[in-house]
């Protein structure tokens, strides 16, 4: 067994500058551009209340179930997926390549931002025209900046767009300095990338609120309140969930962003402060947007609804400026992420930082050329639209997989079979019906989900009684205990495992990780699996009316490739092996004996095992080099 061991886990220089990474890692340009057009969409202040119950019943917990999972491991997301089961460490992996892929699009847009500032500066720029229009500004943005003028009706790209080559270089640049020297160095990095922009968003704020016309965007963000959409346009509660997802960053790697722990803290009050922040970028950013949608509405003489009111429009358009105000960590936290796996890994382990962090930079900047193509916002709007279906498995791998071997065990592998089976057969029945039956198929959806809930729970209580008969008189549990293993107890077991090194989790964090938030996450997956666009055509494969090759053929490969990864763990673990260095060296990554109370995880469980291997073998050794000096004499 080697004798290498990995170095001791960095650790954020303060508190402020774990939480401001981690709410810079969430805030981004979905808080601006999405955020605010939904709400104008879908009735005003009405949206909050969706969305709000959103942040509360999905987004805080999986901001927790993050947040705790990279505290108390302490090392990627390989290393954490597969310390809960072995067959998990593809779901790890998967999420990292996710996360590369996003960022891979992140920095050329962060680009872009760059080269429209800079543009600003000179002379001849549109920017310059005080009477230029939102249409003229989002024209002149695509066309100049992005470079789509030269674009064709097929939208294929035709050229290098080489001040955007530049500026990609220069972006992937700033991300090496700031993660080449390590997470202390990122954490003081944060005090301006998030502090600045928190300031500027209300610099702009202040200066849209005292333009004229501002006043009828703001009464259209928030002052109009139409309820009746939350019941007749029932896709605007599947909308608030899935901007949560966006807004907050759940599923792309924040466990990496919480690895680098200070000291001992409750991650619920940490988790809390990190989604309302982001929450309330989203809210303020929402004043400035359509302060600005509204003076533009007044300098065009034209009605709100006739300014551009969605998607990047809204913001390239409506309120360039406001581009400056988003903080850049997403992109870092990203790529630390993929830094973190690869550091943690076999081959990793022999490598410095420095020399990481400079591969997977140029390896970023070669892949972004692709986005420096004339082309590249289409490019752009396909691979985040695919990349974005691969939620569920993150969720499901805590609620449901860790610990199911031991509830195997007490109830019986059948028992766990028709539950799980009934729990997920029922809601993706109904989910079907809802989504995949042409009709008003909400109620027949209920009613299928519920009856097919109780034949499934019948069946399920009926294994539950067999096992319960078979167990010894004095073994035989209660059917209150044994209804708390089916339904809580692997979750609270966890929780319970964690509780030292992360502090409190209340009770229904546990219920709404396995029973509440799955069941949504799998019907905003199938609506979006089955929407159509115009043409009645699926929008998977023909998403956004791009041609097939390269946009929808690209971004069905990225999703696949991505998918296989997780199903290739599972079916064969061992081939994994080779991406955690914990399991093959018997060290645990991320060891500091400035916290030895903090360190002891199920990753620390494999290591302790490993040492006792360890012991063992050096034992033998020395019986063995006993035998043979008595030999010889």
């Amino acid at each position: 067994m080697s004798d290498q061991t990995s170095p001791a886990r960095e650790r954020w220089g303060s508190k402020i500058a774990f939480i401001m990474a981690a709410v810079g890692f969430a805030v981004g340009f979905s808080n601006v551009w999405r955020f605010p057009s939904l709400a104008y969409e879908y009735g005003g202040g009405a949206f909050f209340i969706p969305y709000l119950m959103a942040l509360l019943f999905v987004g805080i917990p999986l901001v927790t179930l993050e947040v705790s999972l990279g505290q108390y491991h302490q090392t990627g997301d390989v290393g954490v997926f597969g310390s809960i089961h072995r067959r998990l460490k593809g779901v790890g992996l998967g999420s990292v390549i996710a996360a590369w892929v996003l960022v891979t699009y992140y920095v050329p847009l962060i680009a872009w931002v760059v080269n429209a500032f800079f543009d600003s500066f000179r002379n001849a720029s549109i920017w310059q025209d005080s009477n230029v229009n939102g249409t003229a500004a989002y024209a002149y943005f695509l066309d100049e900046i992005v470079g789509e003028k030269t674009l064709g009706p097929d939208n294929l790209p035709t050229r290098m767009v080489w001040a955007n080559v530049g500026y990609v270089a220069l972006t992937w640049f700033v991300v090496w300095l700031c993660l080449a020297w390590g997470i202390e160095a990122t954490g003081k990095v944060t005090y301006f990338t998030v502090g600045l922009p928190a300031i500027l968003i209300f610099v702009f704020l202040g200066r849209a609120v005292s333009l004229p016309g501002a006043d009828s965007g703001i009464y259209a963000y928030v002052g109009k309140w139409d309820m009746s959409g939350l019941v007749q346009r029932p896709e605007c509660w599947s909308r608030a969930v899935s901007q949560i997802f966006k807004s907050v960053g759940v599923t792309f790697v924040r466990a990496t962003v919480c690895i680098y722990r200070f000291g001992n803290c409750s991650n619920t009050h940490n988790s809390i402060i990190i989604s309302v922040c982001n929450s309330l970028f989203s809210f303020i950013a929402g004043f400035a947007v359509f302060a600005g949608l509204g003076y533009l509405a007044y300098f065009e003489g034209l009605a709100l609804d006739e300014v551009a009111v969605s998607g990047p429009s809204l913001l390239f358009g409506a309120y360039p400026v406001v581009l400056l105000t988003l903080p850049g960590d997403s992109a870092f936290a990203l790529t630390d992420a993929v830094i973190t796996v690869t550091a943690d890994s076999v081959p990793g382990a022999k490598l410095s930082r420095k020399l990481i962090v400079s591969g997977w930079c140029i390896l970023g900047f070669l892949t972004g050329l692709l986005y420096a193509t004339d082309a590249g916002f289409v490019f752009l709007d396909v691979f985040d639209f695919y990349i974005n279906f691969l939620i569920v498995s993150y969720i499901v791998s805590v609620g449901w997989i860790a610990g199911l071997e031991q509830q195997c065990e007490e109830l019986g592998p059948k028992t766990m079979l028709a539950y799980i089976s009934t729990t997920f057969g029922s809601i993706i029945t109904a989910s079907g019906i809802w989504f995949g039956i042409p009709g008003d198929g909400v109620w027949s959806g209920f009613v299928t989900w519920f009856v097919l809930y109780l034949a499934g729970m019948a069946v399920t209580i009926f294994l539950l009684k067999k096992t319960r008969d078979s167990m010894p008189e004095e073994q035989q549990k209660s059917w209150k205990e044994l209804f708390y293993i089916l339904y809580f107890k692997n979750v609270q077991d966890y929780v319970e495992k964690m509780k030292k090194q992360i502090g409190y989790l209340p009770f229904i964090w546990g219920v709404l990780i396995k029973h509440v938030i799955p069941p949504i996450l799998i019907v905003v997956f199938a609506l979006g699996a089955v929407a159509t666009n115009s043409e009645g055509q699926s929008v998977f494969g023909h998403y956004g009316g791009h041609v097939t090759w390269p946009y929808q053929v690209l971004g069905i490969l990225a999703f696949c490739f991505t998918a296989s990864t997780m199903l290739v763990g599972f079916a064969a673990p061992n081939l994994y092996n080779w991406t955690f260095v914990a399991q093959v060296e018997g060290s645990f990554v991320g060891t500091d004996e400035k916290f030895p109370e903090a360190e002891k995880s199920l990753s620390a469980e494999m290591a302790d095992a490993a040492k006792a291997m360890a012991a063992a073998d050096g034992e033998s050794m020395a019986a063995a080099t006993e035998t043979k000096v008595d030999g010889e004499a």
